[in-house]
């Protein structure tokens, strides 16, 4: 299963997944590539979230942001400096510095330090070094603040080393004019923007000079990391993080591999208006914990139905992305009590050529050949081996079920059809002009057939009728 947050923003910036918000670019597919291998720390550019949606579409995250033209530097390396330091306001706020070479078509180094984000009190000075991509046009660069906080910038510099040990300055900014030279976004793609987000230019005491650029998150959406809602619960050897939100019939929000509950954070101001909405990190993602246990997805289902036990839920209401898709799929065919109806967008039931394109096969086989992290591999392997579900085993889901996908995912259509056809009591939409992140790429539309289906009378209208008596 490839991850769904090669198709946002902000884990774009981060390099996707890692998990980010810069980067959700033309080719979201291609963004896949550049995600983190556990995924939630790549993206800073690709997509925040998962898939750039538009403007405000990651909602927890903002970019203050240049551009410098590159013609003439291919080849040399740059160098980007600044001293930053933050007041969290969430656990998991951060300040980071980005800096990502265009070309004409998609983008060349790429770097948001996800792995070294940004927490200290003290003024610092932070440093990102790489090379101008041959074929480029431009280097975009700056500040990338996620969640609830303060976030302090000064001393920005962009240096291009015009030969051995020489570095030519092509841009500055100190501040000392208390004008802000930086523009929010990311420079080429409509994402980082974000209205809970302010930038201002104040006096105090730091290194160097007397003013700075401070940028400001103040309600900032922060589901996955809300320690005022999120819980863990004991279920079958694991700790599973959830967070509950909103009131009316329970609607359980499974993510995709390597995702977490904030994947489907533009989302979660909708649904919650008519739904008790309970997010759940899967087994070995997000915050939950994972055990030595072999990692299937019927374990999963079981971690999730073990949950639903705990909370005294009879039935829900359940929408899977992708691998969350195969969970609530599962869910049904073994815990049928348990779900209601179930939304499965992106859904398949083999991990062979027949249900996925080999260029996607290519890509996860090849992730797993170049990791080195175990837990990694493991989410990995998972997706490599499994799932396995004979078309036959379908009929056993008699509930309303609404398959879901993109006419241009990495499932293949025709594995998608199957599926419909032998679920009985089922209905197909595939979604025109979307990939793998349909339900972001066309969030309107997405809310609107959730809505009809979890809210309206289930029915399967026949042509087929017109011609009997």
């Amino acid at each position: 299963m490839l991850h769904l947050k090669s198709y946002m923003p902000l884990q774009l910036l981060q390099k996707i997944p890692k998990q980010n918000p810069l980067t959700i670019s033309q080719n979201k597919m291609k963004t896949i590539k550049k995600i983190n291998h556990v995924f939630f720390a790549t993206l800073l550019f690709v997509l925040p979230l998962l898939f750039c949606t538009g403007i405000n579409a990651q909602e927890n995250w903002v970019s203050y942001s240049k551009k410098v033209e590159t013609k003439g530097y291919e080849g040399h390396r740059f160098r980007l400096q600044a001293l930053a330091k933050t007041e969290i306001g969430d656990d998991s706020a951060s300040a980071r510095l980005w800096a990502r070479v265009d070309k004409e078509k998609g983008f060349g180094f790429f770097d948001n330090m996800w792995n070294l984000p940004i927490r200290n009190p003290e003024w610092k000075s932070y440093s990102i070094e790489g090379k101008i991509d041959s074929g480029s046009t431009q280097i975009a660069f700056g500040a990338l603040c996620q969640y609830n906080g303060k976030f302090y910038y000064d001393d920005i510099k962009l240096d291009i080393e015009t030969e051995n040990g020489k570095w030519m300055n092509v841009f500055t900014a100190d501040f000392e004019n208390d004008k802000n030279v930086l523009d929010q976004g990311i420079q080429r793609w409509e994402s980082g923007f974000n209205a809970n987000y302010k930038a201002y230019i104040i006096n105090g005491q730091k290194a160097q000079g007397a003013k700075y650029l401070v940028i400001e998150g103040t309600n900032v959406p922060n589901y996955g990391v809300n320690n005022k809602v999120g819980k863990y619960a004991d279920v079958n050897g694991i700790q599973l993080y959830y967070e509950i939100y909103g009131q009316g019939e329970p609607l359980v929000v499974l993510h995709e591999f390597g995702g977490s509950i904030s994947t489907a954070a533009p989302f979660y101001s909708e649904l919650v208006k008519k739904y008790k909405v309970i997010a759940i990190d899967n087994r070995g993602q997000g915050r939950s914990s994972d055990n030595d246990a072999e990692l299937t997805y019927e374990q999963m289902a079981s971690d999730v139905n073990a949950l639903l036990v705990r909370l005294k839920i009879d039935s829900a209401f359940v929408w899977g992305q992708s691998e969350g898709a195969i969970i609530g799929l599962v869910l049904a065919m073994d815990h049928p009590e348990k779900v209601k109806r179930l939304l499965a967008l992106a859904v398949l039931t083999q991990s062979d050529s027949t249900a996925i394109f080999p260029w996607a096969l290519n890509s996860l086989e090849k992730q797993y050949k170049e990791s080195t992290d175990p837990k990694v591999k493991k989410q990995i392997k998972l997706g490599l081996d499994y799932p396995r579900i004979p078309f036959s085993n379908l009929s056993k889901v008699k509930m309303p079920v609404l398959i879901m996908a993109g006419d241009r995912d990495y499932v293949r259509l025709e594995h998608t059809l199957k599926i419909f056809q032998n679920i009985p009591n089922s209905q197909l939409c595939i979604i025109p002009g979307t990939t793998h992140a349909a339900a972001w790429e066309k969030k309107e539309f997405f809310l609107m057939l959730l809505n009809e289906f979890f809210d309206k009378p289930f029915k399967m209208p026949d042509t087929k009728d017109w011609y009997t008596e």
